[in-house]
């Protein structure tokens, strides 16, 4: 039982450490320049609470980058994490706020409380306050703070679009170059049904990036080709045409035609080949009368191209003409089904709405079949 004369002792105490935390906060609230860390340092350790609350006033009297670079990494080190996160916000100039968020991250090889305080903040803030610690993420040179890159870039959120993560995506990538391409490969994988599919791509492509105007190096071309096929094919086919177009654009037909299996099960032939149909359009005026033939042809393509048409405008135009005394438009034109089709009837269709577009152009159309095409 706590006696009456106990408890003034205790009352007595607790209103004597009050005052003394008082005592040190006016004097932080008098400090100037270098001496605010060391007058914060001992508010700190006598009221952690009443620091944290004073933080935000204190600042002003930090003059300089050294002062604030000073005073950010006592509260730091004091566990006295919210306010550091939100004060790049408060800084206006710029170059001084990058300054003291890049020398704060510089401290991380030699103390651990950096790393777990920058660690803390990717999920203790939000997006934009995020993005003001990126140099100093990008200039923590600490092995705790790569491998915890490595695995939360690896565990992407289940939404479409997270700036944060992207965010952190670009300073890993932009630490790891090609080394980064095995963990966004499980990320890709793990964001195919409703996480940041489209974003993570992208970066896997910056990890390989060349600097501007250079090429690609071969070496780190056939990385990303190899990681973006290991994705394809462990997605649905929705996701898997997205990482096709993406390598077609970027020159690598051949990879993604490699994809056509993963795109297309149930479109492929025997022997693994597949379907297109194909037309060249003989088009002209005969007499006043606008008249066009269809040259029609089957195609069997092996899986190589990821875009038959090229290969296919020689042949398609070789056809014997059908027009006789007309002005023909030349070349003629020739045209694809967009992509392979299970059979026959995915053809037909596509061919009537071929005959349809030239018939609402004031056509009199035929459909003239050739022999099918095997494009080796």
């Amino acid at each position: 039982m706590i006696t009456h004369a106990l408890l003034g002792l205790l009352l007595a105490s607790s209103e004597a450490q009050a005052a003394k935390c008082d005592a040190l906060l006016a004097k932080a609230r008098a400090s100037n320049g270098a001496a605010v860390a060391a007058a914060f340092k001992d508010l700190a350790s006598c009221d952690p609470e009443l620091a944290g609350e004073s933080f935000k006033d204190l600042l002003k009297n930090a003059t300089d980058s050294d002062a604030l670079h000073d005073l950010s990494l006592v509260a730091v080190k004091a566990n006295i994490w919210q306010p550091v996160w939100k004060m790049p916000g408060y800084i206006t100039d710029y170059d001084v706020r990058d300054e003291v968020v890049r020398r704060i991250g510089s401290e991380c090889a030699t103390d651990e409380s950096v790393v777990t305080f920058l660690q803390a903040a990717y999920s203790g803030l939000k997006d934009i306050e995020f993005q003001r610690w990126q140099k100093a993420l990008e200039g923590c040179d600490a092995p705790a703070l790569n491998l915890w890159m490595v695995k939360t870039a690896a565990t992407p959120p289940q939404k479409v679009y997270d700036e944060k993560y992207n965010t952190l995506l670009g300073i890993y990538v932009k630490r790891a170059r090609s080394e980064a391409l095995a963990s966004l490969q499980t990320a890709a994988i793990a964001a195919a049904e409703a996480g940041p599919f489209d974003m993570i791509l992208a970066q896997m492509n910056e990890a390989v990036a060349a600097p501007m105007g250079g090429e690609m190096a071969a070496a780190d071309k056939e990385k990303l080709e190899g990681a973006l096929i290991e994705v394809a094919r462990a997605v649905k086919p929705e996701q898997a045409k997205l990482v096709a177009d993406r390598l077609a654009n970027s020159g690598s037909q051949r990879a993604a035609a490699r994809l056509l299996p993963s795109i297309y099960p149930n479109r492929v032939q025997a022997g693994g080949a597949f379907l297109y149909g194909a037309v060249s359009v003989e088009a002209g005026e005969c007499k006043g009368e606008k008249q066009a033939v269809l040259h029609f042809a089957e195609v069997t393509e092996p899986g190589k191209r990821w875009v038959i048409l090229g290969d296919l405008e020689g042949p398609m135009r070789a056809y014997k003409p059908k027009l006789k005394d007309c002005t023909v438009e030349s070349p003629w034109s020739v045209a694809t089904t967009p992509e392979p089709v299970k059979g026959g009837d995915g053809i037909e269709a596509w061919l009537a709405e071929l005959e349809k577009q030239w018939a609402g152009q004031g056509y009199s159309v035929k459909v003239q079949s050739e022999k099918p095409i095997k494009l080796p």
